[in-house]
């Protein structure tokens, strides 16, 4: 099995909730499950960011009328749209949709399903202007055949590209991401030791660092969380592994009062 990375590309203006996630780097949408037949599919939509960005990405959830929307290409009707938020809090959603769609060229699960049959897996991942879809195949005609139909499906603004992996990742990836922190949290970070966020006493307030780059409170909130959790990771990981076998075992003993 090879996994064959399939990346739509967005042009802000073509869709309404794609030029969410490009107006706001720091939002990011990767779907944890997905099954699709030649008629439906079904997935779970794990969703991050700001606060004040979430809030409007569930509003625009009850506009949805477009496929492209939500699986990233040719904008045909969905027959049926139905979803509900499975679990909330004020940086990440956890989303369940199910849709029908219309005639026309499908979706890349729909089109991936019809020339796979019984046994496909992906997954999906959203950022920037980019939607990933990362499939599990065995064989590059039917990646050929699944990238033509889908190409020749894209509306105007909507690109396409296909990369092959020579080890498949898409099932056996930890969620841990293991490269340098996005720019917009490292800036963060930064800014928040410039003004003495972590000086003891403080010397200022998140709200006031906030105000002084001139960013909303909750954004720079997020992104410090998630760069504090990045660090924090990175810190242990690179503890234990730099821990002596036999220092660890002894360390992992319990000790009887």
């Amino acid at each position: 099995m090879r996994e064959f990375v399939f990346t739509i590309e967005y042009e802000k203006g073509v869709d309404e909730v794609m030029d969410l996630f490009i107006e706001n780097p720091e939002l990011h949408g990767q779907t944890t499950a997905v099954h699709a037949t030649s008629e439906a599919m079904w997935r779970l939509n794990h969703i991050t960011g700001p606060k004040e960005v979430l809030d409007e990405f569930d509003d625009l959830l009850d506009r949805i009328t477009f496929c492209r929307e939500t699986t990233g290409m040719c904008g045909s009707p969905v027959v049926e749209w139905d979803y509900e938020i499975l679990a909330s809090a004020p940086n990440d959603r956890v989303v369940y949709t199910c849709q029908k769609e219309g005639g026309g060229v499908r979706s890349i699960p729909h089109v991936a399903a019809k020339h796979i049959g019984d046994g496909l897996l992906m997954q999906a991942e959203r950022r920037g202007n980019q939607y990933q879809w990362r499939l599990l195949v065995d064989d590059e005609d039917t990646v050929g055949a699944i990238y033509d139909e889908v190409r020749n499906g894209l509306c105007d603004g909507l690109s396409i590209t296909v990369q092959r992996l020579s080890d498949p990742e898409c099932l056996t990836d930890n969620g841990l991401d293991d490269d340098d922190l996005p720019p917009e949290q490292q800036a963060a970070l930064e800014a928040a030791v410039e003004y003495g966020y972590y000086e003891t006493p403080r010397r200022n307030s998140l709200q006031s660092i906030a105000d002084a780059i001139n960013v909303p409170t909750s954004t720079l909130q997020y992104r410090i969380t998630r760069a504090e959790a990045w660090l924090a990771t990175e810190f242990v990981s690179n503890s234990l592994s730099a821990r002596p076998e036999d220092q660890r075992d002894a360390d992992d003993v319990p000790v009887e009062a």
